[in-house]
């Protein structure tokens, strides 16, 4: 078989990228090749895009320079011109009242309200006490030193309810009962503590206190 003839190709010197041959720039890194000559090879977007980048730093330096003889507005004016202006507050006008237009005080007679007096009360008249007839008083005696028995019930054969010596002070309820023809009385100790009937053989009445 013929041998096949290599197309001829371009090597990017920086990444080492295979291009064809007629190729001004590398079409992996982008680089440029360069001439034969040791020549750069421009692009026409190359060269505008140069073009552009002079003219706008040109630009920029005689707007610099232009701009260096003016003087910088201090900070006190811009202050000042930002301030609102100052509200100057109206005095209001108040109306007086002459004496002339006043209205005229009317005097109104205070009411004096008269004590109510306190309702009298009419009490009944306190009844007078009862004066409480004064028991009898009457002793012991005739027992020959045994005393006597203090029977519940008038009569011999009653209960006894209790003994008192011979000389005590007892006080007569006013009961008297006859058994067996024989008188009972109804007594009492001075202490409320023994009460019961003694035969009336048994008692010495005693003379009461003049009142």
């Amino acid at each position: 078989m013929p041998p096949v003839a290599e197309e001829p190709i371009a090597v990017c010197a920086g990444c080492g990228g295979k291009n064809p041959a007629g190729s001004t720039e590398c079409d992996w890194c982008g680089r440029p090749f360069l001439t034969k000559g040791g020549r750069l090879r421009l692009t026409v977007w190359q060269i505008l895009s140069s073009l552009l980048l002079l003219g706008l730093i040109g630009a920029v330096a005689a707007l610099a320079y232009v701009n260096a003889g003016r003087a910088l507005p201090t900070r006190a004016a811009a202050t000042s011109t930002s301030l609102p202006a100052t509200v100057v507050p109206t005095p209001a006008v108040t109306p007086r009242v002459t004496a002339a237009n006043a209205p005229t005080p009317t005097l109104v007679a205070p009411v004096v309200f008269a004590p109510t007096p306190p309702p009298t009360s009419v009490e009944p008249p306190t009844p007078e006490p009862t004066p409480t007839p004064q028991q009898q008083v009457a002793r012991i005696v005739n027992t020959s030193g045994l005393g006597v028995s203090v029977r519940q019930q008038p009569g011999p054969q009653a209960p006894r309810a209790g003994v008192l010596r011979e000389g005590t002070t007892v006080l007569l309820t006013g009961n008297d009962q006859t058994v067996a023809a024989r008188p009972w009385r109804e007594i009492e100790t001075e202490d409320h503590n023994l009460r019961g009937w003694v035969q009336g053989d048994f008692l010495q009445l005693q003379p009461q206190p003049a009142q």
